[in-house]
């Protein structure tokens, strides 16, 4: 039976814990130190252009000169990444600020492993040294499990929210061709949806951990599983392109459905991401109900 102040109270925990333990350190310098590499990535070449613009003379010219060829460089990168349909490329180049469509396709594609290392640990050490049992004297294992799934993608979602408030002051800084408050609004909304891509990997990361006595060994599957599997069917679809259609079977498959405009496919993605939590977490609240603790 759930109960919600139990719930609450080993999610704030968890949160807490997270942020204070040293494998939750950790992922949260991996996450800061990834993106902040992805986005130099990116806006490095340009600042490039515009120190050559700025000495030549900011004329209405050249800085229109400047964005054509930023959003072109940007063009470039997210075809490379995403092979989007026409609709999507404009979308992304047009409509929204082009440099930050770039990094946030770059940050999609890292999302599994950061948000693996942010929630591999759910539960698979405290069962390990059997901590759990003084715990299940006061409450149930459904409050248990939900809650430290609750807490970890809490804390996964700071961890993103953090890395998104620096690359907004970063790029606010940095870009020029692009408006200030453009750019940040835009960030805001891929960081909404990349959360979503994220939800279910923290899920998979809370069925992994309940069925592993093993930090490590809960990391390493998680990472095999969320990261390693994409690896194998982009190379084994190089010699056969039937082989791609085995990415639907994990959130994957559908993560660029999260970068779509607003409408029919957009929330189609939203819901797929759901819909893989709630098969993760109900695989994991079976097997976690049932285990020796």
């Amino acid at each position: 039976m759930l109960r919600k102040p139990h719930v609450q109270l080993i999610a704030g925990h968890s949160v807490r814990h997270g942020i204070r333990g040293g494998a939750g350190l950790m992922a949260v310098i991996f996450t800061m130190f990834a993106g902040l590499i992805l986005a130099s990535v990116i806006v490095s070449r340009l600042e490039a252009a515009q120190r050559e613009v700025a000495a030549r003379g900011n004329t209405p010219e050249m800085m229109s000169a400047l964005k054509i060829s930023a959003v072109e460089s940007a063009r470039k990168a997210i075809d490379w990444a995403v092979s989007p349909s026409p609709d999507q490329l404009d979308y992304l180049t047009n409509d929204k600020p082009a440099v930050v469509s770039a990094i946030v396709v770059l940050l999609f594609l890292f999302t599994p492993l950061l948000a693996c290392l942010g929630g591999f640990n759910q539960t698979s050490g405290d069962i390990a040294s059997k901590g759990l049992r003084f715990l299940l004297i006061r409450t149930e294992r459904p409050n248990i499990f939900i809650g430290r799934f609750i807490g970890t993608f809490l804390f996964t979602a700071l961890a993103f929210l953090g890395l998104f408030a620096l690359l907004a002051i970063y790029m606010s800084v940095k870009v020029h061709v692009h408006d200030p408050g453009e750019m940040i609004g835009w960030l805001l909304l891929s960081y909404l949806r990349l959360v979503v891509f994220a939800l279910p990997y923290v899920a998979l990361c809370s069925l992994i951990s309940c069925a592993i006595s093993s930090p490590f060994g809960s990391l390493a599957i998680s990472l095999l599983v969320a990261c390693m599997y994409p690896v194998v069917i982009a190379i084994a679809a190089a010699s056969n392109d039937n082989v791609q259609y085995a990415q639907y079977a994990t959130p994957w498959g559908f993560r660029w459905w999260l970068l779509e405009p607003v409408g029919g496919q957009l929330f189609g993605g939203i819901a797929i991401m759901l819909g893989f939590t709630a098969v993760f977490l109900f695989a994991g609240l079976k097997y976690f109900s049932a285990r020796d603790l």
